[in-house]
């Protein structure tokens, strides 16, 4: 009896065999990103929050592996950060900072038949190498247009007797851009200012403070184009020496609480692509949450969130349509983010100002940040200083 139950045992433990492998390979395969992280230069103290949002969004994804790179803040170190990741076979790229980075990028994804997306740049650039054939480029960031329609909202909230224009001179490409926007949308700046990098001129933001802080009248606003930390020292020289008005910034370090609240900011206005009071989608209070308890620190880090974001579209492209149809799922999907819903165009921009997907204007006042924008946020009205 034992002899005749063999052959039917044997097949059983055949088939087991056989079959349990391939749904253990299915449910661990894992996409390989590489993360062009600004480590060293100019960007470091964003490059910080990127790879920590790199690596949260790594964990949260489950079906990722991460290779960094830095990227430093100069185009030529950007294309020897993106070589190494090609030569680490990874299967699509994210990050750099500055748009002269990406641009490099952009154009070393199309060589190599690599998907690039581009977490922090603005340039209009970006959508033109799309249009022109480069399909292996996406943006999640918001492009220079939208820089310039989200401070045109806040003067349309605010409605300023006057507004001036302070701009940082390394990223004076950016900064035109968005200027140029609001122009086009609020009317012409009284001034416009720009100052150099502490390393070729230490002195210089303290003169552009002290210049601007000898006019601006009470109802003015400042729109501060830096999202470094330049623009922290900026503002403690311009209050100081008794600036007035509302200063709006592009965010960055001006976007962080503790920063905020240890500077006792008040009437300090931001940018953000979400907020921990913006519960856009689920994974808006997971990535907040979950950031501070890792890093001991708040996520409102705009190149941080949307890094994370990078991360989670192609973690959710890959397991939707794998490596080889990435492009063309990413093209026709929709993925989540703590941003918001993303979807692109058909010069691969995300659609920002899309309802599922837009940008938030804060103010720190009395302690805490208010949301002025969007209107299904809104928390309180401007409030100017007394």
């Amino acid at each position: 009896m034992k002899k005749a139950y063999l052959p039917v045992l044997l097949l059983a433990l055949l088939f087991l065999g056989c079959s349990q492998p391939e749904t253990t390979t299915q449910q661990t395969e894992k996409i390989k990103i590489g993360v062009l992280v600004p480590e060293t230069g100019l960007y470091s103290s964003a490059g910080v929050a990127m790879k920590n949002a790199a690596e949260l969004a790594a964990r949260h994804a489950g079906n990722v592996e991460l290779i960094f790179s830095d990227c430093g803040d100069s185009p030529e170190k950007t294309k020897t950060a993106f070589e190494y990741l090609v030569s680490q076979n990874v299967d699509a790229i994210v990050g750099a900072y500055s748009s002269p980075q990406a641009m490099v990028a952009a154009d070393a994804a199309g060589e190599n038949r690599i998907v690039y997306i581009v977490s922090v740049a603005s340039t209009g650039i970006i959508e033109k190498k799309v249009a022109e054939g480069n399909s292996n480029v996406f943006r999640v960031a918001y492009n220079t247009t939208y820089w310039g329609v989200l401070a045109s909202e806040f003067l349309k909230l605010t409605k300023p007797e006057k507004y001036y224009f302070v701009g940082y001179d390394p990223l004076r490409t950016f900064n035109q851009g968005m200027l140029d926007v609001i122009r086009e949308k609020s009317g012409e700046p009284e001034m416009v200012v720009y100052y150099r990098s502490p390393g070729v001129a230490p002195d210089d933001y303290k003169a552009a403070a002290k210049q601007l802080a000898r006019i601006v009248g009470e109802r003015d606003v400042v729109i501060l184009g830096d999202p470094g930390g330049t623009a922290i020292r900026f503002l403690k020289e311009y209050r100081a020496s008794g600036g007035k008005g509302i200063v709006y910034s592009v965010g960055g370090a001006l976007a962080l609480p503790a920063t905020l609240k240890k500077l006792n900011a008040e009437y300090v206005a931001f940018q953000a692509a979400a907020l921990d009071e913006t519960e856009k989608t689920d994974l808006t209070e997971k990535y907040f949450k979950e950031y501070r308890e890792r890093y001991g620190e708040d996520a409102n880090n705009y190149a941080g969130l949307l890094t994370y974001d990078s991360v989670m579209i192609l973690s959710q492209a890959f397991k939707q349509g794998g490596k080889e149809k990435l492009i063309e799922t990413l093209e026709s999907g929709s993925f989540k983010g703590a941003a918001g819903i993303y979807r692109f165009d058909q010069k691969h921009q995300a659609l920002w100002g899309d309802k599922g997907l837009k940008g938030v204007i804060g103010e720190f006042v009395e302690g805490s940040t208010e949301v002025l924008y969007p209107p299904e946020y809104s928390t309180s009205s401007p409030v100017w200083t007394e």
